[in-house]
């Protein structure tokens, strides 16, 4: 091979490692800006659902000033452009969002296997009150302080979790830390009545070490199991619901009570709630939204107050947002409330100096118990 050959050879190499160099640059620019609007894309969501529904549906024209608004917002603090409606073609939607998705699920899978190491994941509190806004306890919600995309909620890494198998030793530090946060209660004068609430994933409460994974923090943390609450879907109870009742009667022997989340939008049926031994049911805040003026909505609600009465379970309104859902859940019978009217959830330090300016020298009274 001549020398001319050599360099030839050379110099095509070299323009072969400058264009896949390139191509790799390209290819993480374009997952980092996916990435970037698909966590932009739920941050406006959730921006929207916060803004009552009263100002949103008073007019069509009002309601798309303000989604313009925020989308602009939120595209320049997320360094990206503002492309408007006219130059993104409809056809290619779908492929671009089914894109973002796979690319945002990717980088969170690869995240969350250090989220813990990390102590990225922490646990916020929300309030529950009863129908005289008297404080009962709270609900610990899992929250993944992300130190690129912010605050990630649940349903956007959970489900990863799960599929990762990454659910069981989340489960299990969510469950210990809320059993020690608990017992700090506990050990307070002005805070030991409060009750503590914790969703359990049905990867993590089917699993055959579970109770005794439970026993093992109930007895290291010394809590009064009376006031925790584990809170199961109802597609968990339903699953195989005999090995379900079995686990939970176990459970119950040690005092633990347990709560069906997001009641109404599944498939129980009456049959289902006598053999359960549930102690609470929480009212989907689906059936919230409209209730104050639908008199469907309002019906059901009434119904499910009613059939919890006589069952002698619990009863919760979950997602209570207004004043005037709030009224009309008490005139319906409802006794304790949960949502954004009394109290977001929160970092732990935020949410005990709530405790401390409601609480001030006064005990909370009754338990949802």
């Amino acid at each position: 091979m001549t020398q001319k050959q050599k360099k030839t050879r050379l110099r095509a190499k070299q323009d072969q490692r400058a264009l896949h160099l390139d191509t790799v640059k390209s290819l993480q620019k374009l997952q980092k800006s996916a990435v970037k609007l698909y966590v932009l894309s739920s941050q406006l969501t959730r921006l929207i659902d916060a803004i009552p529904d009263s100002v949103l549906l008073k007019d069509r024209e009002g309601r798309k000033l303000i989604t313009n608004k925020l989308t602009q917002r939120l595209f320049k603090l997320h360094d990206l452009d503002w492309y408007g409606k006219t130059d993104i073609a409809p056809t290619s939607a779908p492929q671009e969002m089914r894109i973002n998705h796979e690319l945002y699920q990717m980088a969170l899978e690869s995240d969350l296997h250090f989220a813990l190491a990390r102590r990225e994941l922490k646990l916020y509190y929300q309030i529950l009150v009863d129908s005289d806004r008297q404080m009962l306890g709270a609900e610990a919600l899992l929250r993944w302080e992300h130190p690129r995309y912010g605050l990630i909620t649940p349903e956007h890494f959970i489900p990863i979790a799960e599929q990762s198998g990454l659910i069981l030793p989340i489960g299990a530090w969510a469950l210990k830390s809320a059993c020690e946060q608990l017992k700090l209660w506990q050990s307070d004068p002005l805070r030991k009545e409060l009750s503590l609430s914790i969703n359990i994933s049905p990867c993590q409460f089917s699993r055959p070490e579970f109770v005794g994974q439970l026993r093992q923090i109930l007895k290291k943390t010394g809590i009064d199991a009376l006031q925790l609450k584990l809170e199961l879907t109802e597609s968990l109870m339903l699953h195989d619901i005999a090995n379900t009742i079995e686990n939970m009667e176990r459970l119950k022997l040690l005092g633990i009570q347990f709560s069906m989340d997001n009641f109404g939008t599944g498939y129980s049926s009456l049959s289902h709630l006598k053999q359960l031994p549930i102690d609470v049911l929480k009212i989907d805040q689906f059936l919230m939204r409209d209730m104050a003026n639908d008199s469907c909505d309002a019906m059901i609600v009434k119904t499910i107050i009613d059939m919890t009465q006589k069952l002698g379970i619990k009863l919760v309104a979950g997602g209570v947002e207004t004043e005037q859902q709030f009224a009309c859940l008490k005139q319906l019978g409802c006794s304790t409330y949960q949502g954004y009217l009394f109290g977001k959830p929160m970092p732990v330090d935020q949410f005990e100096q709530l405790l401390d300016n409601r609480l001030g020298s006064t005990a909370p009274r009754d338990q949802v118990r």
